[in-house]
């Protein structure tokens, strides 16, 4: 487990702190499996870049509604390995989708990860698979925290395929960090079927 860093730079649609608190903590093991057999994986937190939006309610803590997680498999800024995950209609713990129309997108870059062959190198996004997000809280204090910053824990295993046959794992992610809160009042939730 690696301290978090948060980085806003570079990132327009990226919110939370710049500032690296003791408590935020990243842990993750991104794996890719290639349509001849070939394996290649990343496990640690270079960068993390995140996002999330929460409902707000004057009787019940915070709820996470939607979260965008960047994990980097490289120090560099000028390689791409990269691995983004963004999902919405989050109402608690559970099995959510992956692919169009579905609760979770997946985009991942492996131009520049160590272990990927010339022709697996590119960009790709997920057709399908499952996201089981096992924890994913801001805290027990009730309020609006609105523009406030949260300390938020995600915790989950992620599987999923691209329509070329790359499967992509996230096994047992964590992370937890300051973020500010943004309001996403009546999001629908969209758990697996």
């Amino acid at each position: 487990m690696t301290l978090l860093t948060l980085l806003i730079a570079g990132c327009d649609d990226t919110k939370g702190t710049q500032t690296p608190f003791e408590e935020q903590s990243c842990a993750v093991k991104v794996s890719f499996t290639f349509p001849d057999g070939s394996r290649a994986e990343y496990d640690e937190c270079k960068e993390v870049l995140l996002d999330a939006t929460y409902e707000f309610d004057p009787d019940t803590p915070p709820e996470v509604r939607s979260y965008k997680l960047q994990f980097t498999g490289t120090d560099d800024p000028d390689f791409e390995c990269w691995l983004i995950v963004t999902s919405h209609g989050i109402c608690g713990p559970g099995r959510y989708g992956v692919g169009t129309g579905q609760s979770t997108s997946v985009e991942f870059a492996t131009y520049d990860c160590a272990g990927v062959g010339d022709e697996f190198e590119g960009r790709f996004r997920a057709s399908s698979g499952l996201h089981l997000i096992d924890t994913v809280d801001a805290g027990d204090e009730v309020g609006n925290f609105e523009n406030e910053d949260l300390f938020t824990t995600f915790k989950g295993n992620l599987e999923a395929e691209t329509s070329n046959g790359i499967v992509v794992q996230l096994s047992n992610y964590a992370v937890q960090a300051y973020i500010r809160g943004t309001d996403a009042e009546e999001a629908d939730c969209m758990p697996a079927d």
